[in-house]
């Protein structure tokens, strides 16, 4: 999927945890009610590398873990559109 970034965020508890995600929707969706994702990212490299309205492809993968209705996407590259791809871990909820 195209993934135009909306929106970088960050939740840091020093010494406890460090919580970073995006917030994005499917850059080839001209809807008006389009479907947005958050995207939580474990490794900050890769976070500090996405910029704000910029479009990435992103690929993913949607598990389903026991007890739960919902699916847990995850993504293992990302890159830029016609450009260098990126890596880390992270899931799209």
């Amino acid at each position: 999927m195209e993934m135009h970034i909306e929106k970088k965020e960050s939740l840091i508890e020093p010494g406890k945890y460090l919580k970073m995600w995006i917030i994005g929707s499917n850059a080839n969706d001209t809807t008006i009610n389009k479907t947005k994702y958050k995207v939580m990212i474990d490794d900050s490299r890769l976070y500090n590398l996405i910029e704000e309205g910029k479009e990435y492809f992103v690929s993913v993968q949607g598990s389903k873990e026991a007890q739960k209705t919902d699916y847990i996407y995850t993504f293992g590259q990302i890159s830029v559109v016609g450009g260098t791809q990126l890596v880390g871990k992270g899931k799209i909820e």
